[in-house]
């Protein structure tokens, strides 16, 4: 049968189109609904609630206010925007911009979920990780596994010139899954996940626009050479086929980079540098700079975070403003004058400050470790009675308190005592100078020994190698001591041109990375000066095991092996500390104790009364 023909009137034509307007309109009201997902947060046994995840009065008895701009102060200036790209100067800063995939707690465990919410190991040299919904960064964009795998292949293009590019080389590929999960494939087990690739997540949009201006540069480039050398054929007299052909192909190749120049200035058309404008997902975006001046940061009205618990309002304060300040006792004035609002401190300054009035200070137990070195390869040290007689004598106790102003903790091993991986069963060497010379004369250095060495070039290393010194030259040691530029030490290390060197091991997370570092035998910081092929069968298994209890028992045996040979000596676990002006609130010691990086990035500051 053939359908009656329909005759569409004005009026007909005028509702259909306005059917289609709503269903446009409708449209874009569900895209727009989609948009305003909230993140969410799920607990599970594996991954169970923080005792601290808590916002009431318990946390803290005064409710939070917004407004004001918090006033710091940093030695220098930050340096490039964008973490992947050398140098960074402050990562106090840098943090505030931009976050990573997961955080770490009390212990340094590291694997609590931030901006991915779940990962699976599908195998164990595959983990898929799923990203949370709803996250957006400063530029309007959502944080999908499309953009995380576009970033690591970023900071794997060597064009790009990325410090961080070394940290992709683990990988065989990365994958999307789907929207919101990514799928990373490594060379062998991951059992340190998820370290790894370097994990501030970056917007996409904005790296293509750093990809469009990175090409126009190279466009330019091309057709200054190609100009150059058209220039050159122009003036030859000869006019051969062959320079005629040289010519027109010079003109095609500066026609086409002109046009991908046109093409490209429409890609980046009104972008920044993430250089100089950082585009990420944290509680501030960049508002203001002044190089080797200040950075002024604003508060991001759509931080995720505050969205996912109910408290839109966070982040608190309006803003932050960072000021370079680079020499720490005017930095001590302003904070006492009220012009700071909080700062590290250093522990010379502790005493003072602790009693003012109007301060909150804090001392606490962080991740690093001071200890001495040792090179095996040296005919003394190779020698395990020489070793024990050098840790016996030296008085931990001492340094600690002539050195570090009482601020610190005796080390029995490398990993910090509250540490997940730490040996608790270890105690610090007991000083001991008397069983010291019995042990050096039984080596055949009754008469005295000479050790040559090296330690940073700093006040703080300087006064603490003087007191070393001093406590070993009781004993009948001699430590020949130089004060080294970062990059001299390198060199001594990478030489084996020492004996004994004073060194701090920074921000110890995952266990595996210190492990490698120092004790496997060609280790960075090794360099071939400890060999135990047990010693690396045993770190090799460690970094690969997927059980984190089966990990923990590894590295315990890590430790008490290094320990029982006297492999370093270890000094103390360091303590920081940092003051903060009474009117800045929300800070509960406790919880951070617990939380450490998860607890501050939950808990942002604010003023008591919404202002400075």
């Amino acid at each position: 049968m053939i359908p009656e023909k329909k005759t569409w009137t004005k009026a007909a034509i005028m509702l259909a189109v306005a059917g289609l307007m709503i269903m446009g309109i409708m449209s874009f009201a569900a895209l727009a609904e989609e948009k305003k997902v909230k993140p969410t947060w799920v607990w599970t046994k594996e991954r169970p609630k923080p005792s601290w995840w808590r916002w009431d009065g318990v946390y803290s008895k005064d409710k939070p206010v917004r407004g004001g701009y918090l006033h710091v102060a940093s030695s220098r200036y930050v340096g490039m925007m964008n973490p992947n790209h050398w140098p960074i100067n402050d990562w106090a800063t840098i943090i505030n911009f931009y976050e990573g995939r997961v955080a770490y707690d009390g212990t340094y465990r590291q694997r609590h979920p931030w901006l991915v919410d779940k990962w699976t190991y599908v195998a164990p040299n595959v983990v898929d990780e799923h990203y949370r919904p709803g996250v957006y960064f400063s530029d309007g964009t959502e944080v999908t596994a499309e953009g995380v795998v576009y970033l690591f292949n970023w900071i794997k293009d060597k064009k790009n010139g990325c410090w961080s590019r070394g940290t992709t080389k683990k990988y065989k590929k990365v994958e999307v899954i789907d929207k919101y999960t990514a799928r990373f494939t490594t060379k062998e087990p991951w059992g340190n996940y998820p370290v790894g690739w370097f994990g501030f997540i970056i917007s996409a949009k904005a790296l293509k626009g750093d990809v469009a201006l990175r090409d126009i540069k190279i466009a330019e480039k091309n057709i200054r050479k190609a100009k150059k050398d058209l220039a050159k054929l122009e003036k030859k007299v000869e006019k051969t086929e062959k320079n005629a052909n040289k010519i027109e192909k010079l003109k095609k190749k500066i026609a086409a980079n002109e046009a991908k120049i046109e093409g490209l200035k429409k890609q980046a058309a009104g972008h920044i540098s993430t250089d100089l404008m950082p585009v990420g997902t944290g509680p501030f975006i960049l508002e203001k700079a002044s190089s080797g001046n200040f950075v002024k940061m604003k508060r991001n009205p759509n931080w995720w975070f505050g969205q996912s618990i109910d408290k839109p309002e966070m982040p608190y304060l309006d803003g932050i403003l960072n000021t370079v300040i680079p020499d720490p006792s005017i930095q001590i004035a302003n904070l006492r004058a009220g012009k700071i609002d909080q700062m590290g401190v250093s522990k010379s300054q502790y005493d003072i400050i602790k009693k003012d009035r109007n301060l909150n200070v804090y001392a606490y137990l962080d991740n690093h470790t001071v200890q001495l070195a040792l090179n095996h390869q040296s005919k003394a040290l190779s020698d395990i009675r020489v070793r024990k007689a050098v840790s016996h004598a030296i008085d931990r106790k001492a340094l600690i308190a002539g050195t570090e102003f009482g601020l610190a903790r005796e080390a029995s091993c490398m990993y910090p005592g509250d540490h997940w991986a730490h040996n608790p069963g270890l105690q610090p060497v007991k000083y001991d100078p008397e069983l010291s010379k019995r042990l050096l004369k039984e080596a055949g250095y009754g008469d005295g020994l000479t050790l040559k060495g090296y330690a940073g070039n700093s006040p703080a290393a300087n006064a603490r190698s003087v007191a070393i010194k001093n406590m070993l030259a009781k004993v009948g040691i001699n430590w020949k001591v130089e004060a080294l530029s970062p990059a001299a030490i390198d060199d001594r290390v990478k030489n084996l041109e020492y004996d004994l060197g004073l060194i701090r091991m920074y921000y110890i997370q995952d266990p595996t990375a210190v492990a490698e570092n120092f004790y496997k035998s060609k280790g960075r910081f090794n360099m071939g000066r400890y060999e135990n092929p047990e010693l690396d069968k045993l770190i090799d298994a460690g970094r690969i095991e997927i059980s984190e209890a089966k990990r923990q028992k590894m590295y315990y045996q890590i430790e008490k092996t290094l320990y029982e040979n006297y492999v370093d000596i270890w000094l103390w676990w360091e303590m920081s500390v940092v003051a903060r002006r009474k009117q800045l609130q929300g800070y509960n010691h406790d919880m951070f104790m617990t939380g450490r990086t998860h607890y501050l990035y939950s808990h942002p500051l604010w003023f008591k009364d919404g202002h400075r």
